[in-house]
């Protein structure tokens, strides 16, 4: 019950997680539009803005006579951004183009704002005069068309639009969705802004998106993308811990495995190319777990490893294995084939268990042959020092996995060693006809270090044919043979190869 409340409270993070990621790449998408919103928005009011400009400064009379009064009247009807155009008298309006010489002139407002251009803004809020944004200069007064921003009206169905002077303190244009057509989902979160300002002029506009990211979802759409997402991390939640738990359950099966030495060994044929002779026998290690079935090596030892009973796991492999193919090895003359890695090789209690063990079981070192990686450790005197003392007792050498990694002929000139195997990956390229020369020229030249070839991998008839004609003296082993054996299939085949 622990677990699944642990699963579910982790599950509902990662859908908020998840959810919050998706607001951020709706919200990233919604923004670009705005961008374009804000950008048409502050062009258009730099329009209406240069426009009232130009249309004070060109105004070459001035006052309320009858002249002035048609030159003003003329110029409202050039623009359609003017509302009315008039003119001022201490600090009073006293005529416009629409309302004429006024009977009584309208004061302007006590809030005025001035820009870096020179200009003076008022708003007026007079329902029997002017209601609405004007521009002053020379004391000439354009009222600014409240009709203006009607363009604008169709995208503000999901957007506020707003355009004001740099410090924000006067408001050209305002306008924001109704409340009930503005989505389900309300929050500052879902509200994203875009302010842009002009270069030019003392403007700034700034669009306002109040249904952004996962707001712009329907209340259906936000469920089913919910409850989708939550089913997704249940399974994935579920099945990482699943493999926690195999993986863990899996660790303490494979200790009690080692401890109690319960890791079997098999043993694949090294056969003579010549002859199709068994000539030796490499030790492969198996694990059949009773959950997991048949474990592979690549993933057991790596485990072992981790775990810190590698060394436990090696002793008891030298021990079981030399115990099991002893007597087979003396009776037919195998050759034993021991891998090593860099753990034997640095421990120094290699070598010394090894003799031990050949000893119990009467086993000469003679029928010892210790495969190893010439790139198993980085310092080459190690492995020089290794190699030496295997060749003093009496065992052979082999050099494994040879053509991958760190293999390289001329550290092979500072090792002692009887064999070379040539790694399963070159093999495969004999079936491929243009990797066949390149084959052929990689063994060539191992051949004329005059030690033993063995190809790994051997696997068709194809491959066998090929590397018979040219390498006959060599040694194979794979599958077109025969895959590991335990010890008694074993010991069937040798005795039926022996008549």
């Amino acid at each position: 019950m622990k677990k699944i409340i642990a699963v579910a409270l982790f599950s509902t993070l990662l859908v908020i997680l998840s959810l919050i990621a998706v607001n951020a790449v709706i919200t990233a998408q919604q923004k670009n539009k705005q961008l374009e919103i804000s950008q048409t928005l502050l062009r258009y009011s730099e329009a209406l803005s240069q426009s009232v400009a130009l249309g004070l400064k060109s105004i070459p009379f001035q006052g309320c006579d009858k002249r002035s009064l048609d030159n003003y009247r003329k110029s409202k009807l050039d623009s359609v951004y003017f509302a009315d155009i008039g003119y001022i008298e201490n600090g009073k309006v006293t005529c416009t183009a629409f309302w004429g010489k006024l009977s009584v002139p309208v004061a302007l407002p006590p809030e005025q704002h001035q820009t870096d251009n020179g200009f003076t803004l008022v708003q007026f809020s007079q329902k029997d005069f002017f209601t609405g944004n004007a521009a002053i200069y020379n004391n000439v007064i354009i009222f600014t068309s409240r009709y203006a921003y009607d363009k604008f009206t169709p995208v503000t169905a999901s957007y506020s639009l707003t355009s004001t002077t740099k410090d924000f303190g006067r408001t050209f244009f305002s306008v924001s969705p109704e409340r009930e057509q503005r989505s389900w989902l309300q929050s500052s979160l879902f509200t994203l802004s875009v302010t842009q300002c002009s270069d030019k002029w003392d403007i700034c506009v700034e669009v306002k998106h109040h249904d952004a990211g996962l707001a712009s979802l329907s209340a259906v759409m936000f469920v089913l993308l919910s409850a989708f997402l939550f089913f997704i991390w249940i399974a994935l939640s579920l099945f990482s811990l699943r493999l926690y738990e195999d993986r863990s359950s899996l660790e303490r099966r494979l200790v009690r495995a080692v401890k109690n030495n319960t890791i079997s060994v098999n043993y694949q044929p090294i056969i003579r190319v010549r002859d199709k002779h068994i000539v030796g026998v490499e030790v492969l290690s198996r694990w059949r777990d009773n959950n997991h079935m048949n474990v592979s090596p690549e993933l057991f030892i790596p485990l072992i490893k981790k775990i810190g009973l590698y060394k436990t796991y090696y002793h008891n492999m030298i021990k079981k294995s030399l115990a099991e193919i002893g007597p087979l090895a003396i009776k037919y003359q195998l050759l034993i084939s021991l891998n090593v890695g860099r753990t034997e090789i640095e421990d120094g209690d290699f070598i010394t268990i090894l003799r031990r063990n050949c000893l119990l079981n009467n086993l000469p070192l003679s029928l010892i042959k210790i495969e190893l990686s010439e790139g198993a450790v980085s310092n080459a005197g190690v492995l020089e020092e290794f190699c030496e003392e295997l060749k003093c007792a009496g065992a052979k050498i082999s050099i494994d996995d040879f053509g991958v990694q760190h293999s390289n002929l001329a550290r092979l000139s500072h090792l002692q060693y009887d064999e070379i195997k040539i790694d399963k990956s070159l093999v495969d390229g004999i079936s491929e006809a243009y990797k066949q020369d390149i084959f052929v020229i990689f063994s060539d030249a191992l051949s004329r270090l005059h030690k033993t070839l063995v190809f790994e991998g051997v696997e068709s008839e194809i491959q066998f044919n090929f590397i018979a004609e040219r390498y006959p003296e060599a040694l194979i082993q794979g599958w077109y043979f025969s895959k590991s054996l335990a010890l008694s299939e074993l010991e069937k085949m040798l005795a039926t190869s022996a008549h």
